[in-house]
């Protein structure tokens, strides 16, 4: 009779569990992605079945085995959920502290927990799909971008963002698990353009870049149509996206990094990275220390070929993502990895900055955020970092309608934007 509560209750645990396991080996790092990312997901889930096993174990046999694990699960997530919410709110109050005249929210859709849960669904928004703003001269195809505006005229803040997504600068698209996160963005009534830059090999740092200056232009020539100041124009993405979306930002009207073609003024207001790494160098010794697939041995070629079939596009091993970006490995093209590192190009004039990095990011990129952040506030600049505790990488692109973390980082972007006057 007490094998189903006490099942119920050893997976709730053990899954919760995986939030407190921070692997250092790079097979380890590689192999729990997965598990603590689900984890992370569905952690409140985790709570509920845990205390649901709990109780059934209880009345049914006075079964303490299952109490105990029922309620380790409860503890561990609701831990987990609550130093979330207390660095998110931590996070906000600085947030608010630096710009007391922020633009309000709107009332009707304000985000007022750190966690809107997933009984709470943003209104509807305006979507256009493939809305050319551009040409890509590497390849002459058309630069595209998906538009996401509020569902009235009468709802604008006036800020736009061009959201830049994840890719390991070789895969992936536009619309990659991010309506959720647009949709909340406009319900606050900003605009946001979800840019198809384009991916190596096809481009390189400077075409990337470029794609990345092109639409910061687009979006300024366009503010009058979009109902935008073309003084509030936000730059965010996710992770090589993030390493992109504070690249441009820290790099306005650049002499070497601006294309030729450009004639408009490529600085913006405010830059947001999702576990972004800001050090390349250091990023490229982070990714030698995780196994690749080479397609040496016939278990690599097997997955290689169950990933290509799955998601669409050819597999690059980790160890070639930023040769292949930057043309190069550290010892090749220093001078590449350094002009491509957004750390090395800090100044006191650098804008607005929120970095959210997940504590347990895989990547190893969590130390440099912190660096990058610690660089910024010594020279002055306004910058906030949200380390989301537990966290895996990409924690806002799975199930973010489930996810506390998604949710918290949304209340902190939220916030973050509000404050760009």
């Amino acid at each position: 009779m007490v094998i189903l509560p006490r099942l119920i209750t050893f997976l709730s645990l053990g899954i919760a569990g995986f939030t407190l396991i921070r692997p250092r080996s790079g097979w380890g790092r590689l192999l729990l992605f997965v598990p603590k990312l689900f984890a992370g997901t569905f952690i409140f889930i985790c709570a509920l079945f845990g205390l649901a096993g709990a109780l059934l174990g209880w009345w049914i046999a006075r079964d303490g085995v299952s109490l105990g694990l029922g309620l380790g699960a409860a503890l561990v997530a609701a831990v987990h959920i609550y130093r979330l919410v207390r660095r998110s709110l931590k996070v906000a109050q600085g947030i608010a502290g630096t710009a007391p005249s922020a633009h309000p929210v709107l009332p009707e859709t304000r985000l007022s927990f750190p966690w809107v849960g997933v009984w709470q669904s943003p209104p509807g928004a305006l979507h256009q799909v493939d809305v050319p703003i551009g040409a890509c001269p590497a390849t002459g195809r058309a630069l595209l971008a998906d538009l996401w505006t509020p569902p009235g005229p009468d709802n604008r803040s006036g800020l736009g963002l061009i959201f830049l997504h994840g890719s390991g600068w070789h895969y992936a698209d536009k619309d990659f698990g991010t309506r959720h996160f647009f949709r909340h963005l406009a319900a606050q009534g900003h605009v946001i353009a979800d840019l198809a830059y384009t991916l190596a090999p096809q481009a390189d740092l400077f075409g990337m870049l470029g794609d990345v200056k092109r639409a910061v232009c687009w979006m300024k020539a366009n503010a009058g149509k979009l109902g935008l100041d073309a003084r509030r124009i936000v730059l965010c993405g996710g992770s090589a996206g993030g390493q992109l979306a504070l690249l441009a930002a820290y790099t306005p009207n650049h002499p070497r990094l601006d294309p030729v073609d450009l004639s408009g003024d490529t600085s913006v207001r405010g830059v947001i990275s999702y576990y972004g790494p800001p050090d390349l160098t250091v990023q490229f010794d982070r990714f030698a220390e995780l196994p690749g697939l080479s397609g040496r041995t016939r278990f690599e070629r097997m997955v290689m070929r169950y990933l290509e079939a799955r998601f669409g596009f050819a597999v690059v091993p980790v160890h070639s993502l930023l040769p292949g970006f930057l043309g190069g490995t550290p010892a090749e093209v220093p001078e590449l990895y350094a002009l491509g590192s957004p750390c090395s190009h800090l100044d006191r004039h650098c804008p607005p900055t929120l970095l959210l990095q997940g504590a347990h990011d895989f990547s190893g990129a969590a130390p440099q955020v912190r660096k990058l952040y610690a660089a910024l506030k010594g020279l002055g600049c306004p910058a906030f970092l949200f380390e989301l505790p537990g966290t895996e990488h990409g924690f806002d692109l799975y199930k973010p309608r489930w996810s506390p973390a998604a949710q918290a980082a949304t209340y902190v972007t939220e916030r973050f934007l509000g404050s760009l006057v």
